[in-house]
């Protein structure tokens, strides 16, 4: 087994995500300003979704770069996180929760910018019409909700760290 090094550290991942996070909040500050100001007439249509998107992809950005700062382990999938939410004691599952989440809402977001461009190129005039909003409401719904069973049921974290040892 090798010696560790900086460049593997927990240290080195947290200072590398924290000045990538100083690094990328100016490009969401700019990419917002685009969407709100300076999008084109012809894309009016587009705009709302774009900037949800361009929204919930800047949060996801941040929680794990700023917030959360995941340190995995591989192959165990297992890790710990080392973030500002955990100098505040928010709890790690809490943090799970709040990245998965947002993984899932920038997905939803992706699949909302494809219903916008469906329903204006082709089902403007058919029944997706009354269709449409309840579909985005029952997806962004999920979205917050269906991670929940999971959180409720974090299994015994003694035995689930032995069990990473040993692979």
């Amino acid at each position: 087994m090798s010696a560790p090094h900086y460049f593997d550290s927990p240290h080195f991942l947290s200072t590398a995500l924290h000045v990538m996070t100083f690094l990328e909040i100016p490009v969401h500050i700019f990419g917002t300003y685009c969407i709100l100001l300076t999008t084109p007439r012809s894309m009016r249509s587009i705009k709302w979704s774009m900037l949800n998107l361009h929204v919930w992809s800047a949060f996801l950005d941040l929680g794990i770069s700023l917030l959360t700062t995941p340190f995995v382990l591989f192959p165990a999938i297992a890790g710990y996180p080392l973030g500002c939410l955990r100098e505040v004691g928010v709890p790690t599952a809490a943090q799970i929760y709040l990245i998965v989440m947002l993984f899932a809402t920038v997905g939803v977001a992706i699949v909302t910018i494809f219903e916008n461009r469906f329903f204006l190129l082709f089902a403007e005039q058919s029944s997706w019409k009354s269709v449409r909003i309840p579909f985005l409401t029952v997806n962004y719904t999920l979205a917050f909700l269906f991670f929940i069973p999971p959180y409720l049921h974090i299994p015994d974290q003694t035995t689930a760290l032995e069990h990473t040892f040993k692979v």
